[in-house]
């Protein structure tokens, strides 16, 4: 679903590319490690699990594809990611959903996955060759989908699939200096919808080296970053309340091609 909308999202604009100053497409390959907790209850409980202690682990490695287009001094970037980190533990408090319930102690297998869309436009306050810094405005949509199984009750599990939609505010800073390029993006912003509350700040730290051709133009980047993505999620349901609160970050490393 993530990447069709990115493939659609690059369908539309890069027809309109062709009259703009520069374009470009990029793979990153991601390494992204999980921390945090989550309470899930029917009652009042607000005794939380460790994720780490679940048994949710570092990812195996993602590829995220991300589209950029620059002109005057708008500057619009689209990327989508899906992270998978599963592994064996055991939850410290007890979880209740869906008529579902794992008590504390209990030995489990824990899969959660993580996928973002990203859109950004931002507009350079101070444009230039050398130092860029601009402000503007985007958009996530977040998919959660987790599934915590109970190894010593055969049968008992709860499933989370949940996805949300959320607006952002978004600062980008570069530096460009002997063929090196530092850029910096924060994206992030703080929504309540009838009760549901999402929190999410997204870092997104790369310096990269141009690729110039045998014409002396330049044709593409390579590349090496961090991306830090913190995520505070709270909504009620008929099948209980959740209460997803963590972090993924990692390095990365990629390519891109200009044109």
């Amino acid at each position: 679903m993530r990447l069709r909308l990115l493939a659609a999202t690059a369908a539309l604009l890069l027809p309109t590319a062709c009259g703009l100053p520069q374009a470009g497409i990029s793979m990153r390959y991601l390494n992204l490690d999980v921390e945090g907790d989550i309470l899930v209850t029917e009652s009042s409980s607000t005794a939380s699990a460790d994720l780490e202690t679940m048994g949710l682990e570092k990812d195996d490695g993602v590829f995220s594809p991300r589209v950029d287009l620059e002109w005057g001094g708008f500057h619009l970037s689209a990327s989508s990611s899906q992270s998978d980190h599963s592994g064996q533990g055991v939850v410290e408090s007890e979880l209740e959903y869906n008529g579902e319930t794992i008590t504390a102690g209990s030995n489990v297998q824990s899969d959660f996955e993580l996928g973002l869309t990203n859109l950004l436009m931002t507009w350079d306050l101070i444009p230039g060759d050398t130092v860029e810094i601009g402000l503007g405005v985007g958009a996530m949509l977040m998919d959660l989908d987790a599934n915590i199984q109970s190894l010593d009750v055969p049968g008992e599990n709860i499933e989370l699939d949940e996805q949300f939609p959320i607006p952002m505010l978004a600062g980008r800073a570069g530096l460009e200096l002997y063929g090196f390029d530092l850029e910096g993006v924060l994206a992030g912003m703080s929504v309540n919808v009838d009760g549901d509350e999402a929190t999410v700040l997204d870092l997104d730290v790369a310096l990269s080296y141009e690729l110039v051709d045998i014409g002396g133009a330049v044709c593409g980047e390579l590349f090496l970053g961090y991306r830090s993505f913190d995520i505070d999620v709270q909504y009620d349901d008929d099948e209980g309340a959740v209460d997803f609160d963590s972090s993924f970050n990692g390095p990365y490393f990629g390519i891109a091609l200009s044109f």
